[in-house]
């Protein structure tokens, strides 16, 4: 069996988890002896290459990146041009591996895919990983209780305005750009959202992305987690009291409330905070110079893949407090894999991840209660990693080996 996963973006250039959650489903299934190749658009690298034993093709893309974490204006990928040149090249690389089943990751190469599965008479999957595929900014969504999309009307007089408030330079011609901009994403969303019931099927990566999904119109969504790596869990506690969080420093992950906590729990005891992420908020920015926080958090920037599960082994508790419904929560998993509890808001997946006084905390998003969780690890830290240890046959069955078998079922089925 042969398996063509496409993605919108991997290495070198990984902006966020998903391009690792699609090394690690490659990584899964070459062990499994299943012929893997990797799409991907060419943001700068060679055409051709091998990333750790994962056979990756690039296709020919116009605008170059210069930071492997920074992604590109999404205009680039919403347009008719993109369309017709990705589903092309895509045919070629097709036509060259001649893979079983076309696996799709992401949303922009979603209608090069499908059109290329109809012509090639392969099978088609999109594995849903973020909201993205059903509004383009979705501001709407930091509504925890809203599951349907904005209307266009809604999109453009509250998501485009609170985008272009936060988001924008603020002069007539930004404006102008980002306005038609806006439009023409919400209007080759739709085209993608089109393609995107075309496929053979659709998974989402947790009940709380299906529920959307569902929401949203798509039928018959099957849930599969990601898939991560799990070795040997740090059972010791750690030596000094380190939060840590893994992550975009930006509104919907909760960065702000975090702050809050620790702006608490500094006026009471000494305790570090690591951010390992990449600054996308000037208010944010502006808020770490305070003085309360001076020589107690440190940026990190963005920590390469491979060299965190070294870092979850130093730190006391990581904390994702999102107040935007995540649709998984790779970075959680991470943690908890390497043996490290970790604190969560109630929102979106993360409390599929999580289970409450055993791996982590699982609380609503508020300073008190975040403060509250954080200090409950800090202060029973080995009680919490002799849970994870505990559980850890279990976690690393429902995380790693139930979501590959699902995956080669569904594959086999699809192949029928």
């Amino acid at each position: 069996m042969k398996i063509l996963l496409v993605s919108d973006y991997f290495y070198p250039f990984t902006p966020g988890g998903s391009e690792w959650s699609v090394y690690e489903l490659a990584r899964a299934l070459k062990k499994n002896n299943v012929e893997v190749v990797i799409a991907t658009l060419n943001y700068g690298a060679k055409t051709k290459d091998v990333y750790r034993k994962v056979k990756v093709i690039r296709i020919p893309f116009l605008k170059k990146l210069q930071s492997s974490r920074s992604v590109v204006n999404p205009i680039w990928q919403n347009n008719p041009f993109f369309f017709i040149s990705s589903a092309y090249h895509l045919f070629r690389i097709v036509k060259s591996e001649n893979p079983n089943i076309i696996h799709i990751h992401g949303k922009f190469l979603i209608p090069a895919s499908i059109i290329v599965g109809f012509l090639s008479r392969k099978p088609t999957i999109i594995t849903s990983r973020d909201k993205q595929i059903l509004c383009s900014i979705g501001k709407c969504f930091f509504d925890p209780n809203r599951l349907k999309a904005c209307s266009f009307w809604e999109y453009l007089t509250s998501d485009f305005l609170w985008f272009y408030a936060n988001y924008v330079s603020k002069n007539l011609f930004a404006l102008f750009y980002s306005f038609i901009g806006a439009v023409w994403s919400r209007i080759a969303g739709s085209l993608i959202k089109f393609f995107a019931r075309c496929a053979n099927k659709i998974t989402a990566i947790s009940n709380s992305q299906k529920k959307y999904l569902e929401a949203n119109g798509f039928k018959d969504v099957q849930v599969i987690y990601n898939t991560a790596r799990f070795t040997s869990p740090k059972v010791l506690p750690s030596k000094t009291k380190t939060v840590l969080f893994v992550g975009k420093l930006s509104k919907g992950k909760g960065v702000e409330l975090l702050l809050d906590a620790a702006e608490d729990m500094l006026k009471e005891q000494k305790i570090n905070f690591l951010f390992a992420g990449n600054l996308e908020s000037q208010k944010i920015k502006s808020r770490l110079q305070e003085k309360v926080f001076k020589n107690q958090i440190k940026i990190l920037g963005g920590i390469d893949y491979h060299r965190l599960p070294a870092l979850y082994h130093q730190v006391t508790v990581a904390v994702m407090p999102s107040i935007y419904p995540e649709s998984f929560g790779r970075a959680v998993l991470e943690a908890i894999s390497c043996g490290t509890p970790v604190v969560v808001t109630n929102i979106g997946a993360l409390p599929e991840i999580v289970e409450d006084k055993v791996t982590g905390r699982v609380v609503e998003p508020s300073k008190d209660n975040l403060k509250e969780a954080i200090l409950d690890i800090i202060n029973n830290e080995k009680k919490y990693r002799q849970n994870i240890n505990k559980d850890y046959a279990k976690l690393k069955e429902k995380f790693m080996r139930a979501p590959l078998k699902e995956y080669l079922k569904l594959y086999k089925e699809q192949l029928k």
